[in-house]
């Protein structure tokens, strides 16, 4: 595996691990918002805005970065990588593999947590079902980012277009 495979897979892990905690972070956040107004506070814009840009940027993202999204993704690409070894169809595998993975995490670290639960706004499993939404965007970015590379006539690397003729795996072994 040279240089440039393993850029584009951390490059593409690190994207992946990214984009899922953004998206769940912003799911969140919003859920637990929506509780709050449904009991009678007085949520504006405003207040809509520095909750969802505290959650990314400080607090929440960071445990569920560290607690579920990156541990949950790197086991399911892990095991992605070995079906799409003998199937193909990387972005099938891999968007399939991050949203199961981050709608096994959230139940498995609740249950694993001292807390009530790690995540409050999941007992509502349509807060779940979104959160793991952003994990299948997350595979599917993996999976677009590491995308096998072809030499052109002229020697130089270029991004295989998708469809059926170029379906073999997105990493080489």
């Amino acid at each position: 595996m040279n240089s440039s495979m393993v850029s584009r897979l951390i490059l593409g892990f690190l994207a992946a691990v990214v984009v899922t905690v953004v998206w769940g972070s912003i799911v969140q956040t919003q859920f637990n918002l929506a509780a709050l107004a449904g009991i009678g506070a007085d949520i504006g814009v405003g207040t809509n805005l520095r909750a969802t840009l505290t959650d990314i940027f400080s607090g929440f993202s960071l445990t569920y970065a560290g607690y579920m999204v990156l541990p949950a993704l790197l086991i399911a690409f892990i095991v992605a990588w070995l079906v799409v070894q003998r199937t193909g169809a990387a972005f099938l595998w891999f968007g399939l593999a991050g949203g199961l993975a981050i709608l096994a995490a959230i139940p498995l670290v609740n249950w694993l947590s001292p807390l009530a639960l790690l995540i409050g706004a999941s007992r509502d499993v349509w807060c779940t079902v979104l959160m793991a939404m952003g994990g299948a965007v997350g595979g599917l970015l993996f999976a677009w980012v590491t995308r096998p590379l072809q030499r052109s006539e002229s020697g130089a690397d270029t991004q295989r277009q998708p469809g059926p003729a170029n379906s073999s795996p997105p990493i080489p072994t």
